[in-house]
């Protein structure tokens, strides 16, 4: 900060000034917008700050991928029946699980309750997406943990399946309701082929 002192003539003559270190006061306004957008209970991604990101990707002109849509299948019965301190657990460990076995560069965000969205970046293959929404239930299904749950899985190809966050979002929630209508625990997934309704 500094203001310059002139002269009667208007000519400059001298210059005050002050020096700050604003690095403390940076880093703390960096560390709450970090909290501001992070889910408290589970380390992902809220709601608002994944559709964000997801949103500032699908401007690039090159962006495909698919939007990944989770569920815990059964999740009030957890809740009901072992309390929420363990449905709590349960949220946390599918968290831990998807940063584990997703990339650092795939946006992973709670929705709210017990569902969760994963959007993989630079990914075309359908079948790709298939092989890592298995790993994730293989995973879960031989996970000894307490509480033992399963998750159902749709997933939806951008820009095939939507063209924007909204129809994205429309896509991977009706195929996440079709892998819990086929049984549970297991993923379905839309590459955009499929007939629209």
């Amino acid at each position: 900060m500094g203001r310059l002192i002139r002269g009667r003539l208007g000519t400059p003559q001298a210059f005050l000034g002050k020096i700050s270190d604003v690095q403390n006061e940076m880093t703390r306004e960096q560390d709450l917008r970090e909290k501001a957008s992070v889910d408290g209970l589970t380390g992902a991604l809220n709601r608002k700050a994944a559709e964000q990101k997801i949103n500032t990707l699908m401007q690039e002109k090159e962006c495909k991928g698919y939007l990944l849509m989770l569920d815990i299948d059964d999740f009030k019965t957890v809740n009901d029946t072992m309390g929420h301190a363990i449905g709590d657990l349960a949220l946390i460990t599918l968290v831990k699980l998807l940063k584990e076995h997703f990339r650092r560069e795939d946006i992973i965000g709670r929705l709210g309750g017990d569902e969760f969205i994963v959007f993989m970046t630079n990914t075309e293959l359908a079948s790709a997406v298939e092989a890592k929404g298995a790993e994730i239930l293989d995973i879960l299904a031989k996970s000894e943990t307490t509480p033992h749950f399963t998750v159902s899985i749709g997933a939806a190809a951008y820009p095939a399946a939507g063209n924007d966050y909204e129809s994205l979002y429309l896509a991977a929630d009706n195929a996440m309701y079709a892998s819990k209508k086929s049984g549970k625990n297991r993923i379905y997934v839309d590459n955009g082929q499929q007939k629209k309704e």
